[in-house]
């Protein structure tokens, strides 16, 4: 179980490649249009994809700090 927790370490390759899909989801959103309109909820919805996988590492380190 511990091993499962420190998952998310600010120094893992974990990490990174969560923040890499979230500035790929991003960037998507913000420059291609034509990508946008094919995922369900167009740029609103890749925006909301990228925070979730931007926010997801912190969490889990925030969740693994309180209990």
């Amino acid at each position: 179980m511990i091993a499962l927790l420190a998952l998310f370490e600010p120094d893992a390759k974990s990490t990174a490649v969560f923040y890499l899909a979230a500035v790929i989801c991003f960037g998507l959103a913000a420059f291609a249009a034509a990508v946008a309109g094919r995922f369900p909820g167009g740029a609103n919805g890749l925006v909301a994809v990228g925070l979730g996988l931007w926010l997801f590492p912190l969490m889990w380190r925030t969740f693994d700090a309180a209990f």
